[in-house]
């Protein structure tokens, strides 16, 4: 597993002499601007390069070594993030009007793949730890509960791990699914690396998804957009997929993105073990260290959770998540991956060093107690009011109403706080005076809310 084909190939595409005169224009970096060159160095844009002849059967090579590491039957690399991979999965299982089961915590992708599709979603709400307030996944009881109702299901598509490290019953749901002979499509964006340590959770594809998509630059070390899609077992067409990602995917992959992917699996699989043993003992320290400061909260004692993600429970200082967050980037220069209004969520990758637990820590021990009270707000991913197909919302006519006017209307928008990118309206959903004030407040105490055409969120577009 130590081989690296296309990093191989990059170090004698590099030692070339040709005349280039394929595409891109800048022709292996000559005509790039001298500023951004001195910044990032001539060899990168000399590695800007098409598919050259012979690319192709290297990349092939990269994949078959990517899905061994793995343990799938086949993995195929993704230069548009893991967007593209759930897309691709549900175009592959999935025609105008089936039904999908589909866990309301998921991604905007996932919608954005219904809206392609043209699927029709039987949303499946879920589980809200009580003490901590966080997203436990979808439960086994639910899509067992779900499943009996609509076994004409044609996708079964869940979270795990989700934003805050939970895997949940996954293994449980897997086998509940397959019971109906129905596949499941697991977008396991966080979870690149699970399977290369034994004290982590379980990952997707040993619990037997057929279907799992891995954000491998999340907590692998791939570059930034780049991805994985992993295929097992036979409920799935592997031509299907291959036809869904022709389709979605750029027809100029980047080389340099693919060969991250290469990189990163090598790594993983031969150091792997050693690099997260380093970031579990990090996490610890982070843990053990934050629990002595008074009044805060740091979450544990949840089966399944990946302790390389950090959540604490800011409420308990008076703070709102976001207001801390900017605290933190603005006096202490420590970034968190994740504010909600009760969170600051930190992943502690194989990247992370001791000098970035100690500023943390730093940082919350130089917190002083705000004077907001603590707030306990409703879980939106347990219930979802029926609707129409996102895809006829997104296609239908539609009008513009103030947002406090919208309730009981069909949603033409797709609405969400980002991060994590889950959508509080979905298109075709209903919309609830309990979504509107939770906007309202998500954006009053500084939450980024993306998908909204009026970004002042004073009007929505609606259904006519």
């Amino acid at each position: 597993m130590t081989e690296t084909p296309l990093l191989d190939l990059l170090e004698v595409l590099l030692k070339e002499d040709h005349a280039p005169f394929y595409l891109p224009g800048h022709k292996r970096g000559e005509a790039i601007a001298t500023r951004f060159q001195a910044l990032l160095g001539k060899k990168l844009f000399q590695l800007d390069l098409p598919e050259l002849p012979g690319l192709d059967a290297v990349i092939a090579e990269a994949e078959c070594l990517a899905a061994k590491a793995y343990k799938a039957s086949r993995t195929w690399f993704l230069v548009n993030g893991s967007t593209v991979g759930v897309q691709a999965a549900l175009i592959a299982t999935c025609r105008p009007g089936e039904k999908v089961l589909i866990g309301r915590n998921a991604h905007k992708a996932a919608i954005a793949g219904l809206i392609l599709t043209g699927a029709m979603p039987i949303y499946l709400p879920v589980d809200l730890e009580p003490k901590w307030q966080i997203d436990l996944g979808v439960s086994a009881q639910t899509l067992a509960t779900n499943l009996k109702l609509h076994p004409d299901a044609k996708a079964v598509i869940l979270v795990s791990p989700n934003y805050f490290g939970v895997v949940g019953e996954i293994v449980e749901l897997v086998a509940i699914a397959h019971s109906y002979k129905i596949p499941i499509i697991v977008d396991a964006a966080h979870g690149a690396h699970l399977a290369f340590h034994e004290d982590l959770p379980i990952d997707a594809i040993a619990a037997g998804a057929d279907l799992v998509v891995h954000s491998t630059h999340k907590m692998a070390t791939s570059l930034t957009q780049s991805s994985m899609l992993h295929l097992q077992g036979n409920q799935i067409s592997e031509a299907k997929i291959s036809q869904a990602l022709d389709l979605l995917q750029s027809s100029s992959p980047n080389l340099l993105l693919l060969t991250s992917l290469d990189v990163a699996r090598s790594q993983m699989a031969t150091q792997g073990k050693e690099m997260l043993t380093n970031s579990l003992e990090l996490a610890e320290i982070a843990r053990s260290q934050l629990q002595k400061i008074s009044d805060l909260q740091v979450v544990d004692q949840i089966p399944g959770l990946d302790p390389t993600r950090l959540t604490v429970l800011v409420n308990s200082l008076n703070w709102t998540g976001f207001e801390l967050d900017q605290l933190f980037c603005e006096q202490f220069g420590v970034f968190a991956e994740l504010p909600t209004f009760n969170h600051l969520v930190f992943a502690i990758s194989v990247g992370n060093r001791t000098v970035d637990i100690q500023r943390l820590v730093a940082a919350f021990g130089q917190v002083k107690r705000g004077d907001r009270p603590p707030t306990n707000l409703p879980n939106f991913y347990q219930t979802s009011l029926p609707g129409t197909s996102p895809r006829a919302a997104y296609f239908a006519p539609t009008e513009t109403v103030l947002l406090i006017e919208s309730g009981d209307r069909y949603a033409q928008e797709l609405i969400c706080p980002y991060p994590p990118g889950i959508p509080l309206i979905f298109p075709g959903e209903i919309i609830t005076q309990e979504a509107i004030a939770y906007l309202q407040q998500v954006q009053a105490m500084g939450g980024k809310i993306t998908g909204a055409s009026d970004q002042s969120l004073q009007t929505i577009q609606v259904l006519i």
